[in-house]
């Protein structure tokens, strides 16, 4: 949630690419992954999206 520079009301609603929570201005953690730029709530979230994309690939060949 990005609020404005008064702080009176939210400019922008930002949400985490992994679990869908609100990400406040002082939590925003930008990464590049795999060239997207995405945002994160927490270290969690972030170790997940990792995981999930090694999974994915370790499917794929196992499939080919």
């Amino acid at each position: 949630m990005k609020f404005s520079s008064n702080g009176y009301y939210v400019e922008k609603y930002e949400k985490c690419s992994v679990c869908g929570k609100l990400v406040y201005e002082n939590r925003i953690e930008q990464l590049n992954i795999h060239g997207v730029p995405s945002l994160f709530c927490s270290d969690w979230c972030v170790d997940w999206e990792k995981i999930r994309n090694l999974k994915k690939e370790q499917a794929k060949k196992v499939l080919n």
